[in-house]
């Protein structure tokens, strides 16, 4: 409390705030706003009940989390099953004999890397159906946590004078409100429900035609038969076969080369830190030390590489955090913090398997991913408080990294990261286009990015509590009865919650930025434009509000 006052009194005072710098200024403002919202103002009663929810909350979403990480469902299935399948996915999998008569079966397991090629790729809806169904529901008991955690955020909120949970969340984000996220959410729908409309039909017409030529009746369009007909559609319509995609992608080729763009673009250099096991916290992890191109002698952090599958590891589709926040020294002889940052994925290990070839999905995650930590690296603010995505407004931290992910789609980038592992050809300029177009013209994704922050608003917006999470995500998305995919995502729980949409938001913002300025330039990852995005776009931190780094960088007055 004594710090609080202290940080409040230097707010209050005119003279002393008129002699702080702007950064200075920014993190009194920001104190004052965190502590306000972690009950400072409370008197010890109501301060009390606040932390035992607190540690309520704090328990069931670690739990949730865990859940997701450790929760491994393995299935049988015998060869004519997972027809459709490469004979990549076979390769020393190991199987079982069961039965009188000793059947050969495969083991698949809900692991990442074993349900999307299933889903996507098995051609019996049975085998989709139940890949799918023991996927979704792995951690049966993770819908009462995200039930008990949203009534226990909403007494949370009460406590300290909101009328829900996301009103709290918000009041420090570029939408400030729940009203304004609702009519951000309604605008976008108008703008791309065209889009993720045709996309949707597209689909149900290829399901019913292919139920039609096999005899069989049609049923529906379920939650297990999106990634199946979204994949056919794009070999149908855009003449892109994933499986020969994947053979001009091997991982090692592919990193090689996205850390390359991202060291011309940024003026950086990457040296791998070779034998520092002692460094790190698994022998699958690398280090590189991260320097500046124009001179060596300037050292700027560390990015950490966790890059393979195992079980256990906390990555979800993938994540990157601050191993350390970084801090400038402003005079001679001050401290110098220099950021780290750990980037997580789930990638196949080429120790296991030499081509470890990666999907578009998995290219584009890894290029996501590494553009937080690029993020990170490349703030340099004088308070640790405001280095990198900490520092930002939460629905701007997605901005770098969709940035990056629609630059690395574009033909003549997306290119430069292709070889073929049998026979080191690029990939044929017909083929990247047609798939580049794929991906900027892909509705589904807007669709379900749409319900999800829907839903995670409609959940944490509850001002009586009377909310079934279940019951109210089924109605949401139609799905099957006891299948609720919000199950398996620990956005709804964790510092994402009520935040969902920021993905959107931040898309929008990403979208623009490429059309305005990266596309206008005549290399678009070049270090021209990539020196002006670093200055205005990484740099600051939360050095000034993000709008107006966005305004810096798209060259709007104010």
């Amino acid at each position: 409390m004594a710090l609080y006052l202290s940080i409040c009194a230097v707010r209050d005072n005119e003279n002393e705030m008129a002699e702080l710098s702007k950064e200075d200024k920014l993190l009194v403002k920001k104190l004052v706003t965190k502590f306000n919202k972690l009950g400072a103002v409370l008197d010890s009663e109501k301060h009390a009940r606040l932390v035992s929810i607190g540690a309520q909350i704090n328990s069931r979403v670690e739990k949730f989390c865990h859940n997701n990480r450790t929760d491994i469902v393995q299935m049988l299935f015998h060869r004519s099953e997972l027809n459709g399948l490469p004979h990549t996915f076979f390769k020393d999998r190991r199987t079982r004999r069961v039965g009188r008569r000793g059947t050969l079966k495969y083991i698949v397991t809900t692991s990442i890397l074993d349900f999307i090629p299933v889903v996507k790729l098995a051609t019996s809806e049975e085998t989709r159906k139940q890949m799918y169904t023991a996927y979704i529901g792995r951690s049966p008991e993770n819908m009462q946590l995200l039930q008990e955690t949203v009534l226990l955020r909403l007494k949370a909120a009460r406590i300290l004078g909101y009328e829900n949970y996301s009103e709290w969340v918000l009041q420090d984000t570029m939408a400030k409100s729940p009203d304004a996220v609702i009519a951000f959410l309604a605008d976008l729908e108008q703008h791309v429900g065209g889009l993720t409309q045709i996309d949707s039909d597209g689909l149900i017409a290829l399901k019913m035609q292919e139920m039609d030529v096999n005899s069989k009746p049609y049923q529906g369009f379920y939650d297990w038969d999106k990634a199946y007909y979204t994949n056919k559609m794009t070999r149908i319509k855009y003449g892109v076969d994933s499986e020969v995609v994947r053979t001009y992608l091997p991982l090692r080729h592919v990193l090689e080369r996205v850390l390359a763009i991202y060291e011309t673009m940024l003026g950086l250099r990457l040296v791998y830190n070779k034998g520092k096991t002692g460094d790190v916290w698994h022998p699958d992890v690398d280090m590189y030390e991260v320097w500046e191109a124009h001179d060596m002698d300037i050292f700027v952090g560390y990015v950490y590489l966790d890059l393979y599958f195992r079980n256990g590891k906390p990555t979800g589709s993938g994540s990157t955090f601050h191993i350390r926040q970084g801090f400038e020294a402003t005079k001679p002889g001050e401290l110098h913090n220099y950021p780290a940052a750990a980037v997580l994925v789930d990638l196949p290990n080429p120790a296991n398997d030499p081509a470890a070839l990666l999907s578009v999905g998995q290219v584009k995650t890894l290029v996501h991913e590494l553009g937080h930590a690029f993020h990170i690296m490349c703030s340099k603010t004088k308070w640790s408080m405001l280095q990198g995505t900490s520092g930002v407004e939460q629905d701007f931290v997605e901005v770098p990294a969709l940035i990056m992910e629609r630059l690395f789609t574009q033909p003549s980038v997306f290119r430069q990261l292709t070889f073929n592992y049998k026979t080191g050809a690029l990939m044929p300029d017909d083929l990247v286009q047609k798939l580049c177009d794929y991906e900027q013209q892909d509705g589904m994704s807007y669709k379900e990015l749409l319900l999800m922050a829907r839903y995670d608003l409609a959940i944490h917006s509850t001002r009586d509590g009377k909310v079934n999470c279940s019951r109210l995500y089924q109605q949401m998305s139609n799905c099957p009865a006891g299948l609720c995919d919000a199950a398996v995502v620990d956005h709804l729980m964790d510092s994402y919650s009520s935040m969902y949409y920021s993905y959107l938001w931040s898309s929008a913002y990403a979208t623009r930025m490429l059309g305005t300025r990266f596309l206008a330039e005549e290399e678009c990852t070049g270090s021209r434009v990539g020196a002006e995005y670093r200055r205005e776009i990484l740099q600051p931190g939360g050095t000034c509000e993000a709008q107006e780094s966005l305004n810096r960088f798209l060259k709007i007055s104010n």
